[in-house]
């Protein structure tokens, strides 16, 4: 035999035998897929073990049998029309229980991936409704529990702002402008503060580094002043919500019709009383997952899922 014919009938061997040894291979990794369990973690840290079907194991074991059965008939133990018999009726099985399998997975990766989803819009929400909340007990001095008056004031309520326009200049006050501030001669031992520097810029005849000073208190549209703010933008994109913001939506636990639970309080500070807030959610997906800000017994907004 030629040296030519030698490689020719290796080649031959190989691609007999290189079908049912990819099958089997196959087999193996799958079997060892189905045996060991895979983890995935959830936004909220918890742990998730997903076990591969039952299904999975049969697919498996039926490439690893088919394999086999393939194997013996390259070998000459079993016919052809048996082997093709066997092997047909392994394949047909093997690739319809490989399917039924994928569906499973796909289900478990699907409800993982929706799972993070609701999870991340209901921290995004909850910040809304915390913001919504400080503007309006900035106005009103007061929580609400009322998720339409909340709504509304969103809506049509205004936040008071600040405006800093100018540079505070960093000097003290001069005796004429210690004169027209106050009505008399005290000492001018401090720099000049924001307050005497905006009554300075609203005289008659404001200091030349004050003339385009500003610190007058204006009232803004609340959905101007927080929730279209830049700055405020910027801050809720990091969470990569899924729902924009809108007023409308705020009363909703996010993707359900379930009504955010709000509940207001006071605690006592000294002689004062002091209004407190708890906003509360559920993820629909889980009953035992619950969301926090703020607490009926004590007067902070701070979140409960923040490490």
């Amino acid at each position: 035999m030629s040296i030519f014919e030698s490689i020719d009938n290796v080649k031959y061997q190989i691609s007999r035998f290189l079908w049912p040894t990819i099958f089997f291979v196959s087999g193996i990794l799958l079997l060892r897929m189905a045996m060991i369990p895979v983890e995935h973690e959830l936004n909220n840290g918890d742990i998730l073990v997903v076990k591969q079907d039952s299904l999975f194991l049969y697919g498996a074991l039926f490439f690893i049998v088919g394999s086999i059965i393939w194997y013996l008939y390259l070998f000459g133990v079993l016919n052809n029309l048996i082997g093709f018999i066997v092997m047909g009726i392994m394949g047909i099985a093997s690739a319809y229980l490989l399917y039924q399998d994928y569906y499973v997975i796909k289900k478990d990766v699907d409800y993982i991936a929706r799972y993070n989803m609701i999870d991340t819009d209901i921290k995004a929400r909850m910040l809304d409704i915390k913001a919504a909340e400080s503007a309006y007990k900035e106005f009103y001095k007061k929580y609400t529990s009322n998720l339409d008056t909340l709504i509304w004031f969103v809506k049509n309520g205004k936040k008071m702002t600040v405006p800093n326009v100018g540079k505070l200049p960093e000097r003290r006050l001069t005796t004429e402008e210690i004169a027209y501030i106050y009505g008399d001669n005290r000492p001018a031992d401090k720099l000049m503060t924001d307050q005497e520097a905006n009554a300075l810029a609203n005289s008659p005849n404001p200091p030349a580094d004050l003339i385009d000073f500003s610190r007058d208190t204006v009232y803004r549209p609340v959905l101007d002043a927080i929730f279209y703010d830049q700055k405020y933008i910027a801050n809720r994109n990091k969470f990569e919500a899924s729902l924009d913001f809108h007023p409308d939506s705020l009363r909703y636990v996010p993707h359900t019709n379930i009504l955010v639970k709000l509940d207001t309080g006071s605690v006592s500070k000294g002689d004062f009383k002091v209004p407190t807030l708890q906003i509360q959610m559920i993820h629909p997906m889980d009953s035992l997952k619950v969301y926090q800000i703020g607490d009926l017994y004590d007067n902070h907004l701070r979140d409960n899922w923040s490490k």
